[in-house]
Formats: C-alpha cells, structure tokens, sequence
C-alpha cells in the first residue's frame, strides 16, 4: 500500500537538499518542502479536521498549493480544489455541497470571502495563503506553532485524496472523489512516460484547480524535478520562463501552444533545454503538422493524451512521429489501464467499430461525493462508463469521436452546454436554442457556440448574448459565437442532432 505523503517523503529522502519549487521570488527545498507539509499537517488536527474532512482551497498556482494538498492527504482529509475562474455563486455551490470545514484562499480572492462565508454555513474557518487580513489564519502562522502530526488516522489508498467538481448534463457538476491508489498510479505512468529525471524543470502552467497540473508536478516532485510555479502567464512571459528558467517540460492548451511558436518564430528564439510539449492527442492534422515543425526545430519532443477527471488524469497517450503520423488519434492506452469499446447494449465492439469509451483501472475512482444517480451509471461490473465515444484500429491506437454527453472543451476548460442553454433561454428574442462546441484550431480548440432560433421579428447580437450570460455563469462557458438560423435538426424524440448541426454549420 502507497499513499502520495509516503511517495512524496521518499522523494524528500532522497532529494533533500535540491530545490523542489522555484516561485521566482523564492526557492524551497525538499527538506524545507516536507518541514512545512508536516507542520501543516500538525495545525489543521489542531484545528480540528478529520479523516475524511474537506477543506476548500480558491487559489492560483503557488508552492503552498501543493503543500496543502499533501498536508491533508496526511492526515487523511479531502481537498477540495476549487475552479478559480468560477462566479461566486458556481463556488458557494461546490463548497455547500462538499460540506467544506474550512478555505484556503489567497489574496486574489478576499472580496469573496464574506460572501462566502455568508453563503456557506459549513465553514468554520478560513486559511490566507500570503497576505489575507481577513482570513482567520495565515498558513506562514500555522506553519510558526511547529506542531508535529500525531496519532494520524488509519488510511488505505482506497480512501480519497482530492475532490474535484466537473460539469454534469444536467446542468449541477459532480464531485469525482480521486483516491491514493489512483494518484499514485498517474504520477509514477506520467514520470515514466516523461522519462523525468532530477534534472527536469517543469513548467507549472496549467492551474492546480485542474489535475493535468496537480498530477505533471507530482510526476516531477517524485523524481527530484525542480516545479517552477510563476503564477498567472501570458504568452511573452510563457517565453520568457522557458529560456531563463531553462524549463525542460511543460503542458500547454490552445492558444498557446500556437502563441509559443509564434513567438519563437518572430524573436528568432532557441529552447536548448526543452525535451517536452504535452498536450492534446487526436487535434487533427493542423496541430500535429503545426508541433512536428515545433519539435523538429527545437529538438523536443510532443505528447498528446486523452482522459477525464474520472480516471484521475490521463488513460492514453502518443508521442512524436506516432503523433505526427496519426494526428486524429490519441494513442493507445498507458500500461495498467484497460481500455475497450462498447455499444450500448455493453458488449465489446470489434476493431473499427465506435463506441462508448470503457475503462477498468485503479485510476478510475470509487464514486462522485453524494451523488448516488450519478453513481448509479458509472459502473458496468469493473468498468467505468467514459461517456465519450471512439473507436480503435489495428494497431491498438483509439480514435476519439465525439462525446456522448455533450461536452466541450476550450482554452483548456470543460462547458456542458446544458448549463449555457439554461441561462441563454431566459432571453426574450430566442425562440429556441442549442449549444454546441464548433472547432477552433487556432486558439481555444473548441469555441463555445450558440445556435439561435429567433421570435418573428426580433434581432439579437453576440454582445447581448454575452450580456444574458455575465455573472451567471464562468466566462469560459460564455459563448464566442452565435449563428442565427431558421431550424435546429432533431430526432424523433425531440433531442436536437448536434453532430447533424455541427456538419451543416461547418459547411457553410
């Protein structure tokens, strides 16, 4: 049995005296990195929480993130990581239904702290990380009372480590509860498969209230990297940290792993000590020729991949000229992780054949927090029920085909557009609507699309559009786009025909 604290402390035995975070204002090392996870640890069982406690945290990406995670996991609490990007009410929501005890959160976001406080009868404190005058507690306070963990809990790598809400079909997101077993599991397939080494510097760019970054600086962390955590980035200074920092991996979404290439091009760069690109498996040919050139000139190297919050980050993966060669799929699944096509009647479907994406895996987590109708479809026996649709060649590499709950990803975010189409219905000049994900190759990936039905004489533009939409709902749900047209195709059931819709807008 391996808890993340345990793979973590033999990291710290290690590595102790290397740096393990770079904050560019600040170095910690291994040793100092545990002193400060274990005086955490000592303070929240001061404060009262428990095994299977959550505590919320609201904050950008910083070495204390990291510590808080590993300090709970310690004694034996939830995280629950919290979307930043999200309106106070989306936050309010997810903190209500988690029942958190307690938030940690930082400066960005202490105008909300009353608010929430008002709004969530759970908490019972609050945590600043930096400056928050506000907060009850500040973490550099607790960390000052040097209070050891004791008598920790029994914990089982079955029990849960982190709590993260992703959207649901129904408008309400679900809890996916992550557990020891599965984050130790992704960490160890994704250092592997990085081929990560104390010599690494990664580049924290995707935020810690998503797991693709949670579980790149864990990979690191394991095997004696150096994480740089620079905060909140734009593209020139993305830049910048690759050549100064000598960033040797680092994740990137659309835009800008377009930006990246633009920059470089335009500033005449080189990146000697990049090795790896991860993002995507399966965009298409633009993308895959665009990294090709990317990688060819910087001499690095791509990995895409594909997984949910589900399976706890990532189940396949492609690299390089498989990449380059196949740049509709998205690889084949990692060692450890089961991966067949179904129909719908649950059986197994033969090479070539598209169906519902089904894993079995340690990866795969237990259940959503509370949720027992979501609950009641995710297992079929030992595999879990993806929702998303692909199909598998020959060679074993799957190809994903759409998602069969409708979601859309842009700029690195998850929209469910149920959740966009109950705000816009409130509108007065749309008769009808759907919501739909159009591709955008370019910058966001996908680009959140609202396809309108008008009343007998009304107009509408996409200002009023994001108008209807503004503090309801995060602004990465709100629509980029917005076709007027005479007829939305449905089924005979009523339910609207999106992969119908989205041929015939993408013809025009």
């Amino acid at each position: 049995m391996e808890l993340i604290q345990d793979v973590c402390y033999q990291a710290v035995k290690r590595f102790g005296k290397q740096v393990a975070f770079d904050s560019l204002d600040q170095q910690i090392t291994f040793d100092q990195l545990w002193t400060r996870i274990e005086y955490l640890a000592g303070a929240l069982m001061e404060l009262g929480i428990d095994k299977g406690d959550r505590v919320a945290i609201l904050s950008g990406n910083c070495t204390d993130y990291i510590v808080y995670h590993y300090a709970m996991a310690r004694i034996g609490g939830i995280l629950l990581v919290l979307n930043m990007r999200h309106t106070t009410e989306e936050l309010a929501w997810a903190i209500r239904h988690a029942e958190a005890r307690a938030l940690i959160l930082s400066k960005a976001f202490v105008a909300q702290l009353p608010i929430l406080k008002e709004r969530c009868p759970s908490l019972e404190f609050s945590i600043g990380l930096g400056s928050v005058e506000t907060a009850d507690y500040s973490t550099d306070g607790l960390v000052e009372r040097h209070l050891a963990v004791t008598n920790p809990p029994m914990l089982y790598e079955t029990d849960p480590v982190l709590l993260i809400y992703t959207s649901g079909t129904t408008g309400r997101p679900k809890g996916a509860l992550q557990t020891h077993a599965g984050s130790v599991m992704i960490d160890r397939l994704t250092a592997e498969a990085l081929e990560t080494s104390p010599r690494d510097v990664y580049l924290a760019f995707m935020p810690y209230f998503h797991q693709a970054g949670l579980i790149r600086t864990r990979a690191t962390l394991i095997k004696g990297g150096i994480n740089l955590v620079a905060g909140k980035m734009d593209p020139e200074s993305l830049v910048s940290y690759l050549v100064d920092k000598k960033v040797s991996i680092t994740m990137l979404v659309p835009p800008y792993d377009t930006l990246l290439a633009e920059i470089a091009d335009r500033d005449r760069l080189v990146f000697p000590s990049l090795r790896f690109i991860i993002g995507a498996g399966g965009a298409g040919q633009v993308h895959a020729e665009r990294m090709r050139v990317f990688c060819e000139r910087f001499n690095c190297r791509y990995m895409g991949v594909y997984g949910q919050t589900e399976v706890t980050g990532p189940a396949t993966l492609i690299t390089d000229q498989d990449y380059f060669t196949r740049p509709d799929s998205c690889g084949r699944p990692m060692a450890g992780i089961d991966l067949q096509i179904w129909d719908e009647k649950k059986n197994r479907l033969p090479v070539g054949s598209v169906g519902e994406i089904m894993i079995r895996s340690k990866t795969c987590i237990p259940g959503y927090w509370r949720n027992e109708a979501a609950d009641t479809g995710l297992y079929s026996g030992e595999w879990l029920h993806t929702g998303d649709l692909a199909r598998i060649d020959d060679d074993g590499f799957v190809y994903f085909i759409d998602r069969k709950k409708e979601l859309i990803k842009t700029g690195g975010e998850n929209v469910y557009p149920r959740e966009v189409e109950d705000v816009l219905r409130t509108h007065p000049a749309i008769a009808d609507l759907t919501v739909i994900g159009l591709p955008d190759i370019d910058r966001w990936g996908e680009k959140v699309t609202a396809v309108v039905i008008l009343k007998e004489g009304r107009t509408l533009t996409l200002e009023e559009i994001k108008a209807t939409c503004r503090d309801k709902i995060a602004g990465y749900k709100i629509p980029k786009s917005l076709r007027i047209v005479e007829t939305i195709p449905r089924n005979h059931t009523g339910k609207v025909q999106k992969l119908v819709l989205k041929e015939l807008l993408q013809e025009k």
